[in-house]
């Protein structure tokens, strides 16, 4: 039925620019993703089909979103290549194509595909990963001297956390959906408090990648579950997850992971067969 769908679909929409639609792709929360070839060099992208319905507040704050998208500049977060409208209310967002023959990879179907679990090294790797560009788009103006806005996502979820060809993760359009819901400004409390729960939803996600179990009450310590898990790894999750503590930050919950508190004579041997990201 997909194929059948997106061959009428065709029809209206067999190009975008110099990107030619080749075949859908599983749809993200905010758009329908289709595999895109570019015709001049043959590169391939994913092209984002967004509806755009409402009035013209929305369609600037989608406007902004995508600017904003387009000036962060991380190697862990998805780029955006390319916007342009298309048809009706449809605008179209291009990004690179992070996938494989069998289409996008995410960090959700990457725990799926390892059982449901990940050893404490792998999980910790993925959250340096993920915590790594949050604190990067955190920045405040008037440290960056004005570059670009304070980027904040909100809570995010393993699905939208991209996995390319070598194992890197990539946070798919960071700031993209809340940007276009509440807009770029907002009160510092508001904001402070979206980083707060931004910053929560990542401990929540690296405890699932341990454990195998999502994060809800009542909570069992990660090593009553794991075995040979780091107790520093353990006191972290245990923090993250205390819900009159947890941290502020996405920085301070960075700066507290244990891999980037070690002295390098103390860092631990990585695991036997371990390649790096690559090997996921």
């Amino acid at each position: 039925m997909l194929v059948q769908n997106f061959m009428v679909e065709l029809a209206e929409h067999t190009a975008v620019g110099p990107y030619l639609l080749t075949r859908p792709l599983d749809p993200c929360a905010f758009a329908d993703r289709y595999l895109a070839l570019h015709q001049d060099d043959h590169s391939s992208h994913v092209a984002y089909r967004i509806r755009l319905h409402g009035d013209r507040r929305r369609l600037r704050r989608f406007e902004a979103a995508i600017a904003a998208c387009r000036v962060l500049d991380h190697e862990h977060l998805l780029r955006v290549e390319d916007a342009q409208p298309g048809q009706g209310a449809d605008f179209w967002v291009i990004g690179p194509f992070t996938g494989d023959v069998d289409g996008l990879r995410t960090l959700g179907k990457l725990l799926r595909e390892k059982g449901g679990q990940m050893n404490p090294f792998e999980a910790e790797r993925a959250l340096v990963q993920i915590l790594e560009p949050m604190a990067y788009a955190h920045q405040p103006d008037a440290v960056l001297n004005g570059v670009r806005p304070r980027v904040v996502h909100g809570p995010i979820s393993m699905d939208e956390v991209l996995v390319d060809r070598h194992g890197r993760l990539l946070i798919e359009f960071y700031g993209f959906a809340r940007a276009t819901s509440v807009g770029l400004t907002s009160s510092r409390a508001d904001e402070a408090e979206s980083i707060r729960d931004e910053v929560r939803s990542v401990v929540e996600m690296g405890y699932q990648l341990v454990t195998g179990l999502r994060a809800e009450e009542p909570m069992i310590p990660a090593g009553r579950l794991v075995k040979r898990i780091d107790p520093r790894l353990d006191a972290w999750l245990a923090n993250g997850l205390n819900v009159s503590g947890g941290f502020a930050t996405a920085a301070e919950a960075l700066a507290a992971l244990p891999s980037l508190t070690l002295d390098l004579q103390e860092e631990p041997e990585a695991p036997s067969g371990w390649g790096g990201l690559g090997s996921w």
